[in-house]
């Protein structure tokens, strides 16, 4: 009866152990670290996403485009 907890509390500690830690700022593809406001990985070419474009690219919330 008590391997079975013991199991249960290594797991829940090697589950926060992974999760809860802190991490860098990196490519979310090859894991490489985030030179500055860099667009683009320098390491595989990943493209980031900024917030402030992504409002740009899909219009104002209450556009809607009609087709003639």
């Amino acid at each position: 009866m008590l391997w079975p907890l013991l199991f249960t509390i290594f797991l829940l500690v090697v589950v926060a152990l992974k999760y809860l830690r802190p991490r860098a700022k990196g490519c979310p593809q090859c894991g490489a670290a985030r030179e500055g406001d860099h667009p683009l990985c320098i390491v595989c070419g990943w493209i980031y996403d900024s917030p402030a474009d992504r409002d740009e690219d899909y219009g104002e919330h209450g556009e809607v485009e009609t087709r003639p």
